[in-house]
């Protein structure tokens, strides 16, 4: 769209793009972020920096540092640069089903009973309530943060696969079956959970951003293309890949997280405010992932 990019990664890209000033830093580093602020105009940021949910309950110390601290220092060096400058900063911020809990929910809509097990859902529910308060603050005095969120389920990406995350099973289950790889499964063959595509992913977060102004104290929406049990998966790889086999060694770390994790999402609210819609048909969304 014309605009000029920073991107900041701890990782050296695999493809640059000519408009993109890449740092290779981390996001915990306070004075690369005040350098950046200093010596930019910023209009919007996207912030996906994060130790995902089963890496984070093995290091709870540096999930609070980078899922929590640095998020809260990015949030309000964001703040601060719109009301130097006297204008708004989007801020983009990828949250998760991992802020529901206790029990599993089916049809889990935003405002559902929200009590997180793990860390990485604490981590997550914190910075969601911490973007939603510096933007209250900034609508009296009209310059600031405009803070927006999605609350993703398992993403899955025809072409890079994910490690760290409890919903990582299903990309790493349909990569094995393209490859004829044996597959051992982590949860259980009766746990559903809801996913959504890379592409689909990332046109509500465009669709989000591209929204002049949400009239709505609600900052965060959830979003879904279609849910599934582990069962559903396997049974359709192996039609589709007859020489794909599965077995299970059931992780109590990662059930005991499933099992707090909605089976399905309500998405009204998006649907409401920029017409997300969902994939009702499992085979499509499949077949769509499977054929890239």
């Amino acid at each position: 769209q014309g605009k000029s990019i920073i991107a900041l990664d701890i990782n050296e890209p695999k493809d640059k793009i000519d408009s993109v000033h890449y740092i290779k830093d981390s996001i915990i580093n306070c004075e690369l972020i005040n350098s950046i602020f200093n010596d930019n105009y910023v209009k919007e940021i996207y912030h996906f920096a994060a130790l995902l949910s089963q890496t984070a309950s093995k290091n709870p110390k540096l999930a609070l540092e980078i899922n929590e601290d640095a998020s809260k220092y990015l949030i309000n060096n964001a703040y601060l640069h719109g009301i130097n400058n006297k204008h708004i900063v989007k801020f983009f911020f990828p949250s998760s089903i991992a802020v529901y809990g206790p029990r599993k929910l089916k049809n889990a809509s935003e405002q559902d009973i929200i009590k997180p097990t793990t860390i990485y859902g604490s981590n997550k529910l914190a910075i969601e309530q911490f973007g939603s308060k510096v933007h209250e603050k900034s609508k009296s005095k009209n310059y600031g943060l405009d803070f927006r969120s999605i609350r993703f389920p398992g993403v899955i990406s025809y072409d890079t696969l994910p490690s760290g995350g409890t919903t990582d099973y299903a990309p790493q289950m349909i990569n094995s079956a393209k490859n004829n790889l044996e597959f051992e499964c982590k949860l259980s063959s009766d746990t559903v959970l809801p996913f959504i595509g890379i592409n689909k992913a990332i046109l509500s977060m465009i669709d989000l951003m591209k929204l002049e102004k949400i009239n709505s104290k609600l900052r965060v929406f959830n979003v879904e293309e279609v849910s599934f049990s582990v069962k559903d998966l396997a049974n359709f790889l192996e039609k589709q890949f007859p020489n794909f086999k599965l077995s299970y060694k059931i992780s109590k770390d990662f059930q005991s997280v499933a099992d707090t994790w909605p089976s399905s999402l309500n998405c009204e609210k998006a649907n409401k405010f920029w017409n997300f819609s969902t994939e009702k048909n499992f085979e499509v969304f499949l077949e769509k992932i499977i054929n890239k």
